[in-house]
């Protein structure tokens, strides 16, 4: 049986990058079944355009831009594909840019596969000064394991998916939801890997380039701070981390605005700790050639 794939875009005023982009995710989207756009809000006349250019696309409206990882899980809710693939707005992807990977899923225990991204690459992770730190890898030839997949340009697999329970919202409005399920996912005993052959050219941060630059500089900082409080377990680490936020905070006491709102929003948490491989575990997995 041919699997089934649904595309899933965010947007906020993108309707100039819609028009850009939207044909070639149709046209080169293997096993498409649907493509679903949030709309969070806009006022530059998406929906319209939309209902007259494409009126199979199915738009989930919001009345506010409530960013990306809500919507994302608001598109997954109407998605009934076998397969999810989370695009940004500004993402372009190549023609047969789906044609490697499901050969990867034959695999059952593989979440999801990146996408090779112009201009960027997989992410290189590690644990030093206190927390989980990474840089782009820098060898592009092959396919390697992942610590996560791409928001946006990657490929899920919709059961794995339901059963991590999805985006942990608590990252709303943005940044890190990514990293936070992909990582969970690792520690569940999933895998996920990049692959060099899948290329998109991604125009990064084209919509985040559009809101206030110090909220946006505040909530990655404390999705951050989330990130490493929801998901590390190993003890070494966790007082490692303790001793960043001490000498971070006497270094630069404004530090402290981003752990309080980071201690604000920690109890909407309702992402259990019921991993089955420890952080060293997973750290030894990844940054490692696909094979």
């Amino acid at each position: 049986m041919k699997p089934t794939v649904d595309v899933i875009i965010p947007s906020f005023n993108g309707k100039y990058l819609l028009e850009k982009h939207l044909p070639k995710v149709i046209r080169y989207t293997e096993y498409l079944n649907k493509v679903i756009i949030i709309e969070n809000g806009s006022t530059d006349e998406t929906i319209p355009w939309l209902q007259k250019n494409f009126p199979e696309v199915v738009v989930v409206k919001n009345n506010s831009n409530l960013g990306f990882t809500k919507p994302v899980n608001q598109g997954v809710a109407v998605s009934k594909s076998d397969y999810l693939i989370l695009l940004n707005n500004d993402v372009e992807p190549k023609k047969d840019y789906l044609k490697n990977i499901f050969d990867y899923f034959k695999d059952e225990m593989v979440f999801a596969v990146s996408f090779n991204e112009d201009g960027s690459s997989w992410p290189l992770v590690s644990w030093h000064d206190g927390k989980l730190q990474f840089i782009r890898g820098v060898d592009k030839a092959q396919p390697m394991y992942s610590a996560w997949a791409s928001g946006g340009s990657g490929i899920f697999r919709r059961s794995i998916w339901d059963k991590l329970g999805g985006l942990n919202e608590i990252y709303a409005p943005f940044y890190w939801e990514d990293i936070g399920i992909g990582y969970r996912a690792w520690k569940m005993g999933y895998k996920i890997i990049w692959d060099n052959r899948s290329i998109v050219y991604h125009q990064h941060e084209s919509t985040a380039n559009k809101i206030n630059q110090n909220y946006v500089k505040l909530i990655r900082q404390r999705n951050e701070l989330l990130f490493n409080w929801i998901n590390i377990t190993d003890k070494d680490l966790l007082r490692s981390h303790l001793y960043f936020l001490i000498r971070h905070s006497l270094r630069h006491p404004r530090y402290l605005q981003v752990i309080f709102a980071a201690l604000f929003r920690l109890p909407q948490n309702r992402q259990s700790k019921d991993f089955v491989i420890s952080d060293s575990e997973v750290l030894s997995r990844v940054n490692k050639k696909y094979e």
